[in-house]
């Protein structure tokens, strides 16, 4: 019996095509394989270059593990001194939008408690000074630094304002704002300022009171040597008492915002308030034999007031007639330093040791108590000096040595300013305020 070819083809093709794909199937799984392989290789070559040991990949994945860990702590530990931080800190892009702000600058220039990051700097604070603080800060590429006001929805505040620009790129950032609040601190010293000023006035017209009976008793009647005495005694005490009083009334003013909007700066020539002191402490320094020696550019002005501007100076050659020593010299000079006007004080007193000089331009701060006693001084000559420059914009600073070259130098700046015209002659610069004309007490 012969077999059927046909029946052994329709055999045949099935079980080729069925081996076929089997052979692919088994070489696409191979092939599968190997990559899968490859990839865990790298995989593993690159979790171990990842943590520093590239021919140990599961100790490389520990170590990088590790690493991720540290540095979720190191960044949940950053938020946290960012939230609880008392400073305000605000982090700008390039286009002054807001990449960080932490809830203490929020609630200096917000307070509305909604969400900040992304939005612009101008949508959250309206404040021209501050867009023209981090402009100045961009251009010059330096730290610039004012004290600010802001109102937020908690009310006006008074903030320390710093803008720093990122050496590095720190993501998006590249502006730092640092807000420190201040608004308790200028809030207790305005209630200082009016409790000096309120108890000053209410003391002037006792004092004066006092003054005038005592010179009357000593002047007028005859009285026993030892009660002519005390009455003396009383009327150079209540003097000083009253000098005090004017000093501090002064400083209150120099201190108040408001007292000083009602002084308009004017062109002042310098060499008109320094006349005008060298005229005040003449008196003392001819009975000392001291001799006041003065040069002074006869070109230099400065926009202020003018009697203030010679109550300071007449300060300065009143400390230096003083502490100086008889039969010697005291210098004045004022000159133009790269723009801003200089007047400086040299006398050849003992000099200030250097462990007091800080601290000199504070209220009643004496080097030597006893001696600061003896010659009538207030102790509030020099705080006054400090605060008329700072009104006009300028500094004070010493230098003085005890050394046998001693001698003590104060320098006042000022900024330099154009004379107006005629109408403001040498005599209208020159003329002394009410401030100017009481009683000078360094």
């Amino acid at each position: 019996m012969q077999a059927d070819p046909t029946a052994s083809t329709s055999f045949l093709v099935p079980f080729l095509a069925a081996s076929a794909a089997a052979a692919v199937t088994a070489v696409s799984l191979a092939a599968l394989a190997w990559q899968r392989r490859n990839e865990h290789r790298r995989i593993a070559a690159a979790l171990g270059a990842l943590g520093g040991h590239s021919a140990d990949p599961v100790r490389g994945a520990r170590n990088a593990a590790g690493q991720a860990i540290r540095l979720d702590n190191a960044l949940a530990e950053l938020r946290a001194i960012l939230e609880t931080a008392p400073t305000g800190i605000i982090a700008l892009d390039e286009l002054d939008r807001i990449v960080t702000i932490n809830p203490a600058a929020s609630r200096l220039v917000s307070g509305s408690g909604r969400p900040a990051e992304g939005r612009l700097l101008v949508e959250l604070v309206r404040s021209p000074e501050l867009d023209a603080l981090i402009a100045a800060a961009r251009e010059s590429g330096q730290r610039a630094e004012a004290e600010l006001q802001f109102a937020s929805a908690s009310g006006m505040h008074v903030a320390s304002c710093s803008v720093v620009l990122l050496t590095r790129a720190v993501g998006a950032a590249q502006v730092l704002l640092v807000l420190e609040d201040r608004t308790e601190l200028r809030r207790l010293e305005s209630l200082r300022t009016d409790f000096v000023a309120n108890v000053s006035h209410e003391l002037r017209t006792p004092i004066t009171s006092i003054r005038g009976y005592a010179e009357t008793l000593a002047e007028s009647f005859e009285l026993p040597p030892d009660a002519a005495r005390f009455a003396r005694t009383i009327s150079r005490s209540s003097a000083r008492l009253g000098a005090i009083i004017d000093d501090l009334l002064l400083l209150s003013s120099l201190e108040d915002p408001n007292s000083r909007a009602q002084l308009p700066p004017a062109p002042v020539r310098i060499a008109g308030i320094v006349a005008e002191a060298v005229e005040q402490i003449g008196p003392a320094a001819r009975d000392k034999r001291i001799a006041i020696d003065v040069a002074v550019d006869p070109q230099l002005w400065v926009a202020g007031n003018a009697g203030l501007l010679a109550h300071a100076v007449a300060n300065l050659i009143s400390n230096a007639v003083k502490y100086g020593p008889a039969d010697s010299r005291v210098r004045v000079e004022a000159r133009d330093d790269a723009g801003t006007a200089e007047i400086a004080v040299a006398d050849r007193g003992p000099g200030i040791p250097e462990v007091h000089q800080a601290r000199l331009f504070e209220r009643f701060y004496r080097v030597d108590r006893a001696r600061s006693r003896e010659s009538g001084g207030t102790g509030l000559g020099l705080a006054i000096v400090k605060h008329v420059a700072q009104v006009h914009g300028g500094t004070v600073t010493v230098e003085s040595r005890t050394d046998a070259e001693h001698g003590t130098v104060f320098r006042i700046r000022l900024p330099l300013t154009e004379p107006e015209t005629a109408r403001h002659s040498d005599s209208a610069a020159a003329a002394p305020s009410a401030s100017a004309q009481s009683r000078q007490s360094a």
